[in-house]
């Protein structure tokens, strides 16, 4: 019953002259409807806080992981081909961690980019005409130097990382939400950073993933928002030239 069928029926069966002498059943009556409806919410919404932290193994190389997920990383894997060096870490035994951009983040900053090469009547670029240097430096940042799954990140400044080649400095740290009932109780997420050089948090470029822990033969896969744009906010600027 609703807030207005219940005010209509005090109006029809009590009226304005017995409303005073009725107060306190007025206000119970509220209270009542109030609580009924904070239960039924309570019930509703319990159902969006049903998850499973899966842990996922993948029986094959980071590589063939992949190639096995069409229309997610075909991006990714476009710009892998074209770099030597880190196709041959996909697929060879070693211990890395990929945070894996999915094929919107290489949309998103391709569309930036040639966006603006379209004011200056440049002609666009594409992952197979882009620049490989600018590729290799900027793919490397998403490729970290041994094992991290969210086990390795607990703590409260999370940890600094090195990248499988030119050793470059980036952050990760494990962010936990709130499930009904339990703090920080509910799906695990990480926050990875590009530090820029910088011990200035302000200064980094920070994005998040949108699933964890999935593990491969040779790697520690954890996939990216798909809100991230590719580059670390640096695509446009190296790659229009």
């Amino acid at each position: 019953m609703s807030l207005a069928a219940i005010l209509y029926w005090f109006k029809t069966n009590i009226g304005g002259n017995h409303m005073k002498k009725n107060i306190h059943l007025i206000k119970g009556l509220l209270i009542l409807f109030t609580a009924m409806l904070f239960v039924l919410a309570c019930k509703k919404d319990k159902g969006a806080y049903d998850f499973d932290n899966q842990v996922n193994e993948f029986d094959g190389n980071a590589y063939e992981y992949l190639k096995a997920q069409p229309g997610v990383y075909d991006s990714l894997l476009k710009v892998a081909d074209r770099i030597t060096w880190l196709k041959d870490t996909l697929i060879t035994p070693s211990d890395f961690t990929i945070f894996a951009p999915t094929n919107r983040s290489f949309t998103l900053a391709l569309l930036n980019l040639n966006n603006l090469r379209t004011t200056q009547k440049k002609s666009n670029i594409n992952l197979g005409n882009a620049n490989l240097d600018q590729l290799d430096t900027l793919l490397n940042r998403y490729f970290i130097s041994g094992r991290f799954s969210t086990d390795s990140l607990l703590l409260t400044d999370g940890a600094s990382m090195q990248t499988i080649k030119y050793d470059y400095g980036m952050h990760a740290m494990e962010v936990n939400s709130n499930a009904y009932g339990f703090v920080h109780g509910g799906p695990k997420t990480i926050k990875y950073s590009d530090v820029k050089g910088s011990q200035y948090i302000v200064e980094w470029q920070r994005t998040t993933t949108q699933a964890v822990n999935i593990f491969t033969h040779n790697a520690v896969i954890h996939v990216l928002t798909p809100s991230h744009e590719f580059g670390f906010s640096e695509f446009t600027l190296r790659l229009n030239k």
